[in-house]
């Protein structure tokens, strides 16, 4: 018995599509739940990876006023302070991300059509 062989550049596993977003006729790649390639994937978490930096600054900053306004920069548990206060940063970036990441995906605001 013989087996069919597939033409190379073609996956099986990964049937051919057009991307939603740039339009573009993809082969050999999986196509995210929207319909969007691994590239136009790319630049929108790209895209809402800068839009993320936003509230983490602002943690980070309301952070810094409240360990200066209550005198807490003297104490002797300043490293604590300083490590919660990354921790809360980072916590803020990914939320920020991830919310950043819907509003592009919903609002279609996400990369250009080339």
């Amino acid at each position: 018995m013989e087996t069919a062989t597939l033409p190379p550049g073609l996956d099986e596993e990964f049937p051919p599509f057009i991307c939603t977003q740039c339009g573009l006729p993809k082969e050999g790649e999986k196509a995210d739940d929207a319909g969007r390639c691994e590239t136009c994937r790319q630049g929108l978490i790209r895209q809402s990876g800068k839009w993320a930096l936003v509230p983490a600054a602002v943690m980070a900053a309301l952070y810094l006023w409240m360990i200066i306004f209550f005198g807490l920069i003297e104490s002797p548990a300043m490293i604590f302070f300083l490590a919660l206060g990354a921790a809360l940063a980072f916590v803020a970036y990914k939320v920020g991300r991830r919310v950043a990441f819907d509003l592009l995906v919903v609002r279609g605001r996400g990369m250009r059509k080339r």
